[in-house]
């Protein structure tokens, strides 16, 4: 062996012994305080409030809520809007409102289904189901009724 290599290893020896070591006394200096010292002052906490019983809360979306939704209807919208039909991914049927937002009806019946339709309708968004449409808010509509016709916007006449 060479020089090098006797002096070497002790050295490489001598520095990962130390660096083992230094690792050990890096302990946090509360393990070694004794347990009397530890000890602290024991508040008295006030009772909390009654909690609610699993049947009281409601399921939201981001957890379980107490709080009872003012009426069944939250988060529906009455609106009024034009039905067009969109030759796009296979074609579909959406309905512009007159505010300028785009809607798609999850239970839009045949009946109208007509381009150009004026409807008045109750909207509730769907937030739990994705489509293949990458256009408008998904909805549930209810309490639909024909206002009116406007020009058809569709090149196939049989729309």
């Amino acid at each position: 062996m060479g020089i090098i290599t006797k002096i070497s290893l002790p050295l490489i020896a001598a520095f990962a012994l130390t660096a083992c070591d230094q690792e050990q006394q890096s302990t946090p200096e509360q393990t070694k305080a004794p347990a009397e010292q530890t000890k602290a002052p024991v508040e008295q906490v006030a009772p909390k409030a009654e909690r609610p019983s699993a049947d009281e809360l409601t399921a939201v979306p981001n957890g379980l809520s107490a709080e009872q939704p003012h009426s069944p209807d939250k988060g529906i919208n009455m609106t009024q809007g034009t039905v067009r039909y969109f030759n796009l991914e296979g074609g579909f049927w959406g309905i512009i409102t007159d505010d300028g937002r785009q809607i798609l009806p999850q239970n839009l019946a045949q009946e109208y289904r007509k381009d150009g339709l004026r409807l008045s309708f109750k909207a509730q968004e769907v937030k739990d189901m994705m489509t293949i449409q990458q256009w408008g808010v998904l909805s549930t509509l209810s309490d639909i009724e024909i206002i009116g016709q406007v020009e058809s916007k569709s090149s196939d006449p049989l729309l």
